[in-house]
């Protein structure tokens, strides 16, 4: 999904390079448009301060002091040499050619320019002149400084190397290193062991090992990768793909994409915060600057979030919303089924509970029951490009080169077969009398008769090399995407007959029919010099005309799926996401990660869930498309997940009761269970078994035996406005946070009876144990520090400072690394719980972080914003 965390930072010129001070407090921006400026932004604020005259302005680099600022002139052979102190440029280079790269070393002491004299001009800082000049390849561009300054790197556009220099002599060592297309950007990890190289016509990245000066791994990114760059601990590289407007994130341990999140603009050069939370890049086509934050996603959820559990396999979480009353239920991510060799196209029976899917690489057809989410069976047929489902479910039409095949969805076997030259694409009128097929060949439409199955009447003649269709809920109209000749062909059934010709901007790819038929939604992509429309043209079927500007999705969109009540269009793109589009305002709502080049999208019949086929997977990718809320009590806050994860229970502060969530139908199972007061949190015990809530009004804990969902004995007394609690590992005790009496209170959990309290700061409000129960984490709202006790003594051994009054916690599952919410400064502390020390700064999410928890891998946190009602992601 977009991130709504940070916006896009306008500009009055296209961006070029771009670089930060130091501090990270300042950002710089070149333009070469008009005559030439270094744009000077508060990156507090995301204002622009300032603006300083650089004519030509290009590529730029920061010197590590953040002293000086080198821009080099596009077009003439100059750089410029800018005074950070007072943002005005204080010299000029004059280098043998146009610099298309730059680079410093560690120290500072000299500047490598790639020109475009086949050289690279190496410029000593205290001079600020070209000293030397270095013959390298026939078209350096790209170009870094190992760590160590040893060795600068730099990659050749057009003979596909990477060059090495030995820095102390400033010659040319060894041969070349083969890489991918056209590099054009390198990068070293901070212990210099590693180079990561971008290969624009590639889309990959090659990782080059620098001691052996060999190639060891490719890894494939987004389209047209243009820059990389390595975070301050080198374990991550965040490439800019400027073609699919995404930013991919590689993990330099095990050298896998781990993250690849859609931009709103073509990102090209970036530039790093110090402590590695935020990435800017210029969004080069655009006018305005792309903020990113590299270890946070965050989405809007409903009102006042405040807690959130994950369900045992990872899949859904659970956030109560106490402004809304209501249980949001989040697919935490996509689900991936197994299909054939190279899925092409899939469709839903009626009543959604099959998927079938044509797999045109290994010519036959899953079948995927969607509630158990497994493959059921595998119909092979002669051949496969395409196929349709028959309204009533009975049939599935499958074409391929030569063939139509009919699948009996009832018995799972082909029932029928007919010759055909070239089909391409098929589908179905609604009463299921009749099939539309394309020729991509013959250029053609070929009507079929499916009861007794043959050809009615002759192919009719649309545009060149057809390549979908559609046809109007009426049966009336069937629209044939002509991709070869760039229009649209709109075909009469009654006289079979072409009645219409759109030209909708672009090479016309899918075509989908809004439910009402009022609407033809057209995905399009540029023709041959990639200038036509890369967007989705909308065909008013009533005067069969275009009809307002065309939306925009890039890059290449493919196919489609309106929702049943019409208000939403889906769109695959090869960016590798879903965009959700509102049909009223044609605004792009947001986009969902879909897979790897997504070209086809199904909607089951609720609208519930999208089925995603992709080039270059044998997945379905199935993906939700809305929240599910569940009513709850009155301002439901705490909530707690069953190992299992068959139910959730919800505190509802508001009304004295606990709901129970049977988590497999998104519904309320059986009444509201009454405890009074106000119950704020809630924990199992290992089996699952015993229910403990806390009453802040009461003072107590009350214990609720889940097998009968009723309140068993009377509830136990504690200190005063009990908040979290944490059940020992073996179940055997119960510890709760007094926020209101400054304690900590254990509680036997056979006898139901308080066996201890402890002083625990000022105000203890959240707890969690360490997997082994021997170390218990306390937030002290009242003194900005976690508190450390050893339950074996229940003393205060220790603490941790945080930069504010703390509010929830949470563990890695291997208890290594402790996350606290911390609501005054918006972010999240990552503790180390063997040092007791944080792990740098916090990380930024949003207002009045509350509740936050683990994914059953550890990869990901997830933290509620109260105040800014979202949900943030967090890289781990």
């Amino acid at each position: 999904m977009i991130s709504t965390s940070v916006a896009p930072i306008p500009l009055d010129l296209r961006p070029r390079g771009i670089a930060l001070s130091r501090d990270g407090g300042r950002l710089y921006v070149s333009s070469s448009d008009s005559t030439g400026f270094v744009f000077v932004l508060d990156t507090a604020r995301h204002t622009v301060t300032s603006r300083i005259d650089c004519p030509g302005a290009s590529v730029m680099v920061m010197t590590p002091d953040g002293g000086r600022l080198y821009v080099a002139a596009g077009e003439a052979a100059t750089v410029s040499v800018v005074d950070t102190a007072t943002n005005t440029p204080a010299r000029t280079v004059s280098t043998p050619a146009p610099v298309f790269g730059l680079a410093v070393t560690p120290d500072g002491s000299r500047v490598y320019a790639t020109t475009d004299s086949d050289e690279v001009a190496v410029i000593d800082t205290a001079s600020d002149q070209v000293i030397r000049t270095i013959a390298v390849g026939s078209d350096p561009l790209g170009v870094t400084v190992t760590p160590d300054s040893e060795r600068v790197l730099v990659t050749d556009l057009s003979d596909g190397t990477v060059h090495v220099i030995d820095a102390r002599t400033d010659t040319v060592t060894g041969t070349p290193i083969p890489v991918g297309q056209f590099p054009r950007a390198v990068a070293v990890t901070r212990d210099g062991r590693r180079a990561f190289v971008v290969n624009g016509q590639d889309a990959t990245v090659s990782v080059i090992d620098v001691a052996a000066r060999a190639v060891t791994d490719v890894i494939e990114v987004g389209d047209f990768p243009k820059q990389v760059v390595i975070s301050p601990d080198g374990g991550r590289a965040y490439i800019s793909n400027s073609n699919d407007d995404t930013i991919s994130v590689i993990d330099t341990g095990s050298l896998r994409v781990i993250r690849t999140t859609r931009v709103p603009g073509p990102p090209a050069d970036m530039a790093l915060t110090a402590d590695g939370q935020r990435l800017y890049a210029a969004a080069f086509r655009e006018r305005f600057v792309l903020p990113f934050d590299t270890r946070t996603l965050t989405v809007p959820v409903g009102k006042r979030p405040e807690g959130v559990a994950v369900s045992p396999d990872g899949l859904r979480l659970y956030v109560t919303e106490a402004g809304a009353d209501s249980v949001a239920v989040i697919e935490a991510r996509e689900t991936r089924l197994a299909a054939g060799q190279v899925p092409t196209a899939l469709a839903l029976t009626p009543d959604g509970l099959r998927a079938y899917v044509a797999n045109s690489g290994s010519n036959d057809v899953t079948v995927i029951d969607t509630v158990a989410r497994q493959v059921t069976a595998t119909v092979p047929v002669g051949a496969v490009s395409a196929l349709t489902m028959s309204r009533d479910g009975r049939r599935v039409y499958v074409v391929g080169p030569g063939l139509l095949s009919v699948i009996d969805t009832s018995t799972g076997a082909v029932a029928d077969t007919l010759p055909l030259a070239d089909p391409s694409a098929v589908t179905a009128s609604h009463d299921g009398s009749r099939l539309y097929v394309t020729d991509a060949t013959a250029g053609t439409v070929t009507v079929i008769d499916t009861n007794p199955l043959g050809t009615a009447g002759d192919p009719i003649p649309v545009g060149q090399a057809p390549r979908s269709l559609d046809v109007t809920p009426d049966g009336r109209h069937v629209y044939v995407a002509d991709t070869g000749s760039g229009s649209v062909s709109v075909v009469d059934t009654v006289g079979l007959t072409v009645t219409a010709v759109i030209e909708p901007g672009g090479e016309p790819q899918f075509v989908t029919v809004s439910p009402d038929g009022r609407q033809a939604y057209i995905s399009c992509v540029g023709g041959d010099t990639g200038a036509g429309l890369n967007g989705v043209a909308v065909i008013d079927t009533v005067g069969q005309t275009l009809s307002g500007a065309p939306i925009p999705v890039r890059p290449f969109p493919q196919g489609s799926a309106v929702s049943p009540d019409g208000s939403r269009l889906y769109v695959a793109s090869f960016s590798g996401t879903v965009h959700v589009i509102d049909t009223g305002t044609r605004a792009l709502l947001e986009a969902i990660p879909a897979g790897d080049l997504p070209t086809t999208v199904a909607l089951a019949p609720d609208g519930r869930h999208a089925y995603v086929t992709g080039l270059d997977t044998d997945l379905v990718t199935v993906i939700d498309t809305r929240t599910t809320r569940v009513r709850a009590g009155d301002q439901p806050l705490g909530i707690a997940v069953t190992p299992n994860g068959g139910r959730a229970y919800v505190a509802n502060s508001g009304s004295g009761t606990v709901t129970v969530i049977d988590t497999a139908t998104a519904k309320v199972s059986g009444p509201q269970i009454s405890v009074g007061g106000r119950p704020r949190a809630v924990a199992l015990s290992p089996d699952a078994g015993r229910l403990y809530v806390t009453d802040s009004d009461s003072h107590t804990v009350t214990v609720i035996d889940t097998a009968t969902g009723a309140v068993t004995g009377t509830p136990i007394p504690v200190g005063d406005s009990p908040a979290g609690l944490a059940v020992a590992p073996d179940g055997s005790r119960l510890y709760v946070a007094c926020s209101g009496a400054g304690t900590l209170t254990v509680i036997d959990t056979v006898a139901h009876t308080v066996t201890g309290t402890v002083t625990a700061g000022v105000a203890p409000l959240d707890v969690v144990l360490t997997p082994d129960g021997a170390r218990l984490f306390v937030t002290d709202s009242g003194s900005d520090a976690v508190l450390v006790l050893d339950t074996a003594g229940l003393e205060v051994t220790s603490s941790v400072a945080l930069p504010g009054a703390p509010h929830g916690l949470a563990l890695t599952h291997d208890g290594r690394r402790l996350l606290v919410t911390v609501p005054t400064v918006r972010g999240l502390a990552v503790v180390d719980t063997a040092t007791l020390r944080t792990d740098g700064p916090a990380i930024t999410v949003g207002s009045a972080p509350h509740g936050v928890t683990v994914a059953p891998d550890g990869r990901h946190a997830f933290v509620v914003n109260a105040a800014s009602n979202t949900l943030t992601t967090v890289d781990l």
